[in-house]
This record gives C-alpha cells, sequence and structure tokens, in this order.
C-alpha cells in the first residue's frame, strides 16, 4: 500500500489547533490550585494524552464545514477544538472498554494512571474523559455565533453521543452474540464511528456559519458513505497493520472478537476449515501472536481483505461524488476530496 500523506489542511489545522489545546489545558490546570488533594498528576497525564499526536481532522472538518457555508472558519475555531476534545473523551473510554494498552504510540490514560492502583487508574481516567466531554460542551457553547445557531450545533452534538454510545453498547455486546452480516455490521459502525467522525464535524460548522440547506444536503450526503469506509480502512489497519505504523495494539480486534465487516466477510468466504481457525482464534485475550498470524492468513486468503478494500473504495467514491456540483467553493470541495483520499487510504 502506498503512504498517502496527510492533507496540507491537517497538517495546518494541527499546527494551529494544537497550541489553543494547550493553551486550553492549561486553563483549566490552574483551577486545580487549592484542592485538598493534588489532581496535577491526572492533569499532566491527560494534558500527554491529548497531545500525543493525531491526525486532528474532526476539528479541521469542522472549520471546513463553516467554510462551506461560505462564512469565516474562526467562527467555529472554539467548536473544533471541542471536537477534539470529545474524540479524545470516546477515545478514553473505549481504551478503557477494550482493555488496550497503547494509542498514539504511548500508554492509554488508565495505563499512565494505574502505576500505584489499576482500579484508581480505570477510574481516573473515566472521569478525565467524561471532564472531556464537558470541556466540548463549553467550547461549542462559546461559539461567537447567534445563540440560535449555536443551540442547533448543540442539539447535533447531543444526537451524535447518543448515536455514538449506543454503536459503542452494540460493539461490547455484539462478540457474545450470533456474528453480524454485513448489513448488520455498517449499522453499528455507522452509529459508533460514522456519526461523529465526518458527518457531525461538518454539520456543525456549516451550521454554526449558517450553511444552506443545499450545502448540508450535500455535506450529508459526502460525510455517511465516507464514514463507513473511513471504520472500514480502520478496522483492516486494526487488524492487519504493524504497531510500529499504527501506534495500536497488533491483533486487538481478533482478540477482543470485533464484529467487523472484514470478520463478517472472512466467515463467509472462507474454506470451512479456515472458517474454524477464525472462530477459534475470535475474542481469546491469550492469543498468542503466532495465532493471530494465523488468523490474518485466513483474512488475506479468503479474500475478504481485499473485498472489504474494494468495498471501502465504493464507499470513497460514492461519497466524492456527492461533490459534484454541489454549492460549495471549488476550494473547500478539494480539499474535502483530498481528506477523504487519506482517511481511507492512510496506513496509520
Amino acid at each position: 500500500m502506498t503512504v498517502v500523506p496527510p492533507p496540507a489542511a491537517l497538517v495546518r489545522y494541527a499546527r494551529e489547533a494544537d497550541p489553543l489545546l494547550r493553551e486550553f489545558l492549561g486553563r483549566k490546570g490552574r483551577d486545580l490550585d487549592g484542592l485538598p488533594l493534588d489532581l496535577k498528576p491526572v492533569h499532566e497525564a491527560l494534558t500527554d494524552y491529548l497531545l500525543r499526536g493525531g491526525k486532528r481532522m474532526r476539528g479541521a472538518l469542522a472549520l471546513l464545514g463553516c467554510e462551506a457555508a461560505s462564512a469565516r472558519p474562526e467562527l467555529a475555531r472554539n467548536a473544533s477544538l471541542g471536537l477534539e476534545l470529545l474524540h479524545a473523551y470516546l477515545l478514553i473510554h473505549d481504551d478503557f472498554m477494550d482493555g488496550d494498552e497503547l494509542r498514539r504510540g504511548g500508554p492509554t490514560l488508565h495505563v499512565a494512571l494505574g502505576k500505584r492502583s489499576p482500579h484508581l487508574g480505570d477510574s481516573l481516567a473515566i472521569l478525565a474523559g467524561s471532564l472531556c466531554e464537558a470541556w466540548a460542551v463549553e467550547l461549542l457553547l462559546s461559539s461567537p455565533v447567534e445563540p440560535e445557531r449555536t443551540l442547533r450545533a448543540a442539539k447535533l452534538l447531543c444526537q451524535a453521543l447518543q448515536s455514538v454510545i449506543l454503536g459503542q453498547s452494540l460493539d461490547l455486546a455484539a462478540p457474545f452474540e450470533p456474528p453480524l452480516d454485513d448489513g448488520g455490521v455498517a449499522r453499528l459502525q455507522a452509529l459508533k464511528t460514522g456519526s461523529y467522525t465526518f458527518e457531525l464535524p461538518l454539520r456543525i460548522g456549516a451550521v454554526l456559519g449558517g450553511a444552506s440547506a443545499a450545502v448540508l444536503d450535500a455535506l450529508e450526503r459526502f460525510a455517511r458513505p465516507l464514514g463507513i469506509a473511513f471504520q472500514i480502512a480502520d478496522d483492516l489497519l486494526g487488524t492487519l497493520g504493524s504497531t510500529e505504523v499504527t501506534g495500536k495494539p497488533s491483533g486487538s480486534d481478533l482478540r477482543e472478537g470485533k464484529r467487523t465487516l472484514l470478520l463478517a466477510r472472512a466467515l463467509r468466504m472462507a474454506t470451512p476449515s479456515d472458517a474454524a481457525l477464525l472462530r477459534e482464534s475470535l475474542g481469546r485475550r491469550d492469543l498468542q501472536e503466532a495465532s493471530v498470524e494465523a488468523a490474518r492468513g485466513v483474512l488475506i486468503r479468503s479474500g475478504a481483505a481485499a473485498s472489504c478494500r474494494e468495498e471501502a473504495d465504493r464507499l470513497l467514491r460514492q461519497a466524492l461524488a456527492a461533490l459534484d456540483g454541489a454549492p460549495i467553493s471549488e476550494p473547500v470541495t478539494r480539499t474535502l476530496r483530498e481528506i477523504a483520499a487519506y482517511a481511507v487510504r492512510r496506513e496509520s
């Protein structure tokens, strides 16, 4: 796979957003002064986690949504930072629920905070994640626009959070149920990831910018298939990519028995003996690396990996077609196309 470098818009946004996030976190850290117990180590670990890289895609998309509405991107700046904190909240909770120990090349937050007591680390990480959620709402509500637009954007945020929580609930319960078919997996992933990765930031930015119904419709038709394509690509990376490249645990989806499109198609397309090997591997936390490699061989040998890649590319083409003739300026549509291609074809 050819390495696709991050689009210039993402690099530029990260360069602008990281200092703003650091400043915001610094102000919140000063609020801890005078408490009866010292919570600064928790704040320091959270700050490290939040500023440890990341694509900053959701924040950048919020600004692009605002620009798609022909408005100044600064109107969505605070909301864009809030979306990055919202993403961190979901990652922190997801890391804990999945029992992952690695994120972006460093320890997950519950691991970093659990040196004295794993239970304390788990609990503090959950609370820190919830704090990021509260900060996300605070930043969104501070957007310098008319109250009606802020209210509409806040409602979008609440709806997306409900979808993500339902999707995560399904994701956790699915390994204990019969395997999902392609449609069930797509529905789960649309709720868990697609609802807030592309559609939410673009719509929030567009609403804050006062977008027309035609612009909102075009952005929605672009974002929905792209969200599913992004998750398919992420599942391929999470199962077949190396830890050194992705910065995430190797084979964790297999050990957790995650119900992904890759798994659904492999179980359907594999030979009976290969399908049995795959079923035997799923959900085993003690799965050794040799068994992970054997299961990966089934995913590739069955043709499921190639089939999923083709599906992601098909959905990408569908998303890009939604921008054809859209009432959005050419520079914005060009950047959206670049981000879409990167999101689906990236290697990390």
